[in-house]
């Protein structure tokens, strides 16, 4: 078995040219050899059994050479580091008996008695480059085609820059350069993802949840800071084609998700980290988020809330005019913050997110910091913010607007907390205590959504010529009213849960 480390670049197809010319590939005398033509065929179980355990089964021909690989998933991350096993074939037809060796006899078993069958296939023009970058081996490996399952396809173009010899350090300051470069991103979609989402009549381009981060016991505090770091920049790279390629209100949403995550563990974490290092992350992490803040503000408004709010037929055509400034808004908001996502700031973050993952991993933190067992580090952490969290909500019942505010936040910096360290506790008593988390936070965020919605309104009747002003301004009452009288609801819910939720023992204690 040998572990596979790469990072993966997407290259829109007309950057392709400017990319091979590039002074980052000139400096470092990169020469791709003669093109390629790869023909890679995944299979699977009727009933997907090898995905569904992260394990991939593929047959690769290039040229008269036929090779099986299997891969596993491995973790998430830009950089990803998988298992991977070989085997020359003779025919195109997968060889379980010669698949079995790799130590996934079990799952592979089951593969035999389900029958294995084609799933989608690759067909790709592969230019292949090597080069030493900061004493590794790198291989380049350009890629371009179509991935297609049935009469599905979708196109192709890609760098994967994969360690030969040395560590996942080496991958970063070539990736800095290229991923400046106009057309260039950080891929996160790998050929397999890309296939199965098109056999499934998915779009490979979708928004993309936090995943959990695996944490145990047996880690240090550095491997689970870089655990933590890690599914944050993965989250923020995957929802960029969502957000790009489809102007996905998830997408929007989903990074937003991402970048408080980030911000939550870069609190969390904050001792280690030098000052000005985590400062310069908290300021890009901001920066994105504020350019996001208003495009999904707006989608709610116009998707949700006034679906939700039921207008009545007498005020349709007030509503009809309102939404029309709306769209304007919305239109301009989504153009900051495509123009936030579209640019290279957002590529770079994501690859200092990654070194610094990758830097813990090898060599730990630093000072003293790994003596100490992650389970106690966690403790402290989330009992320091449940205890901000109960001196806050002290005196719920007549907790002035400012300070439920400030509640909200404490409440969310813990929840996530809770969702990073969920792996060191007991499933059920964690996932139920994250949920009871969760609610109280959306109970409390209704007053806050009822503040930002009576903003977007009154802005929206600000920049309407006075001439059709009034019905955009009783369409507007209509809806703020609405929304004042939902998040009083939702406060009184929330008061009315606070008490059950102050008095239950924390579930990691």
């Amino acid at each position: 078995m040998s572990e596979e480390i790469e990072l993966k670049l997407e290259i829109a197809e007309a950057a392709i040219p400017a990319v091979l010319k590039s002074e980052a590939l000139r400096r470092r005398r990169v020469r791709f050899r003669p093109a390629r033509h790869l023909v890679t065929t995944y299979f699977d179980t009727a009933k997907g059994a090898l995905r569904r355990k992260g394990v991939f089964l593929r047959l690769r021909e290039d040229g008269a050479r036929i090779t099986q690989t299997v891969k596993t998933a491995g973790e998430a991350g830009i950089v990803a580091q998988r298992g991977e096993w070989n085997w020359p074939l003779k025919t195109a037809e997968p060889d379980l008996e010669l698949a079995s060796e790799c130590g996934l006899k079990p799952i592979l078993k089951r593969a035999r008695k389900g029958g294995l069958k084609p799933v989608f296939a690759s067909d790709l023009s592969r230019r292949v480059a090597r080069v030493q970058e900061a004493g590794a081996e790198l291989e380049l490996a350009l890629d371009v085609g179509h991935v297609r399952a049935g009469r599905r396809s979708t196109k192709l173009a890609e760098l994967e820059i994969e360690v030969k010899q040395g560590t996942a350090a080496a991958v970063f300051g070539l990736a800095r350069e290229l991923v400046v470069l106009p057309g260039v991103r950080i891929g996160m979609a790998t050929k397999a993802s890309r296939g199965f989402a098109l056999a499934e009549g998915r779009h490979p381009a979708a928004a993309v949840k936090a995943a959990g981060v695996a944490v145990s016991e047996r880690l240090t505090v550095g491997e689970a800071e870089a655990a933590i770091i890690r599914t944050c920049a993965a989250q923020i790279a995957a929802n960029v084609p969502a957000v790009v390629d489809r102007r996905l209100p998830e997408g929007v949403h989903q990074m937003r998700v991402a970048l408080r995550r980030l911000r939550a563990a870069l609190s969390l974490f904050k001792d280690t980290m030098p000052p000005e290092a985590r400062r310069a992350l908290r300021r890009q992490a901001g920066t994105l988020a504020r350019a996001l803040g208003p495009a999904r503000d707006l989608d709610v408004l116009m998707a949700d809330t006034i679906r939700a709010a039921a207008p009545p037929e007498a005020l349709a055509a007030d509503i009809r005019a309102l939404t029309l400034r709306l769209g304007r808004a919305r239109r301009e908001a989504w153009k900051t913050a495509l123009a936030a996502v579209s640019g290279p700031e957002i590529g770079l973050l994501v690859l200092d997110l990654s070194e610094r993952a990758a830097a813990l991993e090898a060599e730990g933190w630093p000072g003293q910091h790994d003596a100490i067992p992650l389970p106690e580090m966690a403790v402290k952490a989330l009992d320091d913010r449940h205890e901000i969290v109960l001196a806050l909500g002290q005196s719920i019942d007549t907790l002035p607007v400012l300070q439920r505010h400030e509640l909200r936040l404490a409440l969310k910096k813990l929840r996530y907390a809770a969702d990073f360290f969920a792996g060191l506790f007991p499933h059920k008593a964690a996932k139920a205590g994250i949920a009871a988390l969760a609610a109280l936070q959306d109970d409390l965020g209704g007053f806050n959504d009822a503040a930002s919605t009576s903003a977007i309104l009154d802005a929206a009747v600000a920049a309407t010529p006075e001439k059709g002003r009034a019905p955009v301004e009783r369409a507007a009452l209509f809806l703020k009213g609405w929304a004042s009288l939902r998040a009083d609801l939702a406060w009184g819910h929330a008061r009315q849960s606070w008490a059950a939720f102050a008095g239950k023992k924390p579930f990691w204690r």
